[in-house]
């Protein structure tokens, strides 16, 4: 017993050794080669007012560099053996745009105290234009010393929504195969509810607008990283064509789909039909590709005993459609904005091939024809259980607004704006009773609706919902990794 006691304490330092390590590095771009009106010192200052009100709402910090953030896309980029000057010029680009809708956006959501502070500093009249201004000047200065921005980058330390130490903690290699077991069973429950539910009195919402024309993305300007550019018609066109169809088997109102709205302090959500989205890309057998993403948000998930773990306030699906450049369908993928019950729904005809390891999560998997698909949830839990061809003929009883998921991050709240999100990346008062017994796999508040980009979605194995090669980590296509 105290030997083994001995070792866990050996690997439990080591742990902790390592995790303080990963946090002193701080790569840097020596200051004397950027230069710009202040904007170096403006850019940090505005960084610092985001981490301290606000929190990063879009994208992931990049150390010593406010005016680029990072996500796992970029990761994967920089993580590559050969990147040309072009595809260097072209990254920097796409981290400086999500750098600059960061800032302007995490801009608009301070106290008003700390804008005009900020302004008054740094003699800014026009706050947009300046972090615009600013952030193509000095991405314009690394462009023109690739090796080293090249080898600044390469220093950054990835983003990981994991805690290894909480699962060192948690004794991980014991409690992993309880949750396996533990999901197993759920994809059993999950797999019968489409029978169970046959008979239900099934409610549908449906796209307020129907683009029925398959957009052309034939001829889509692409960049050196295969990133194609759609002006403001081609997406809205893409989103309206692939919108889904939603269905539930009742009436309740927990499960009407509708638009959080702040009730002073308190996010609460109204009864009027929204599908929030947002376009992002992936990487699929060395092509990059085109996701739709799909959210519509419940304002609860009630309990249903007397020690329901999985309750709480607000609840929150993401449906996604993964696309090739020319607008091939590859697959659909779902989760709720906790980054639980991963769904991978693929087309018949889509090879799948799924390694079985002792630590590894299995996936849910179903099958589709390709098309606008028509989404079956179960009540109250909102489970996705089945997604099929929606029938061209199905009368909806309802429609939603398709709103742009920007609209989540500024919502109203009396004369100011707020976001969904809080400045953990959290929306606050989502928090389950499940963390206080899920926490052993790592994952920080489990059960909690969180942004875009923080999804860790296995709890045995790790694997985030963001990660470019997520299809083909899966077995989608080929061998699984």
């Amino acid at each position: 017993m105290r030997s083994l006691m001995y070792r866990f304490t050996l690997i439990l330092l080591a742990a902790l050794i390592a995790t303080g390590c990963s946090y002193n590095r701080q790569p840097e771009l020596p200051e004397s080669q950027l230069s710009g009106d202040n904007c170096v010192a403006a850019l940090q200052e505005m960084q610092q007012l985001s981490l301290s009100y606000t929190g990063f709402q879009q994208g992931e910090q990049v150390d010593g560099a406010p005016w680029l953030r990072s996500n796992r896309l970029v990761d994967y980029f920089i993580r590559q053996n050969e990147l040309s000057e072009p595809q260097l010029a072209d990254l920097l680009n796409y981290m400086s745009l999500q750098a600059i809708n960061g800032l302007t956006l995490e801009f608009q959501l301070l106290p008003a105290a700390q804008q005009q502070q900020w302004q008054r500093q740094y003699k800014i009249t026009d706050p947009g234009h300046y972090i615009d201004r600013c952030s193509r000047q000095l991405v314009q200065q690394q462009i023109g010393m690739p090796h080293q921005s090249l080898r600044f980058l390469q220093q950054q330390s990835t983003d990981d929504d994991y805690q290894s130490l909480a699962r060192i903690l948690g004794l991980y290699p014991l409690t992993a195969l309880l949750f396996k077991q533990g999901v197993i069973q759920e994809h059993h429950w999950l797999s019968r509810q489409p029978e169970a539910l046959q008979h239900s009195t099934w409610t549908i919402y449906g796209p307020q607008i129907t683009q029925t024309k398959t957009p052309d993305l034939q001829k889509l300007p692409v960049n050196s990283l295969g990133i194609p550019t759609l002006n403001t018609t081609q997406r809205q066109a893409l989103i309206e064509y692939h919108a889904p169809l939603w269905q539930l088997p009742d009436t309740l109102p927990v499960n009407i789909p509708g638009q959080p709205y702040w009730d002073a302090n308190t996010l609460k959500v109204d009864q009027q039909p929204v599908s929030f989205n947002y376009i992002s890309h992936g990487v699929h057998h060395n092509q990059t590709t085109l996701q739709l993403n799909y959210l519509i948000w419940f304002p609860e998930r009630a309990p249903e005993g007397r020690f329901d773990l999985l309750a709480g306030q607000h609840d929150a699906v993401l449906f996604r459609v993964h696309l090739t450049q020319s607008g091939k369908l590859l697959a659909y993928d779902s989760i709720h904005l906790c980054g639980c019950w991963y769904s991978l729904i693929l087309p018949r005809t889509e090879d799948f091939q799924e390694k079985g390891k002792l630590y590894r999560e299995p996936t849910f998997v179903q099958r589709t024809e390709p098309g606008r698909q028509l989404i079956s949830l179960t009540s109250n839990s909102h489970l996705l259980i089945a997604s099929q061809k929606a029938d061209t003929a199905l009368s909806l009883q309802h429609q939603y607004q398709l709103r742009p998921f920007s609209d989540l991050l500024q919502l109203n709240s009396g004369s100011i704006r707020r976001s969904a999100f809080n400045r953990q990346g959290f929306v606050a008062g989502s928090e389950r009773p499940e963390r206080w017994f899920f926490w052993p796999m790592g994952i920080r508040n489990p059960g909690a609706l969180r942004r875009p980009g923080d999804h860790a979605i296995r709890f045995v194995g790790k694997l985030h919902f963001d990660a470019p090669l997520i299809l083909e980590k899966l077995g989608v296509g080929k061998e699984a990794d």
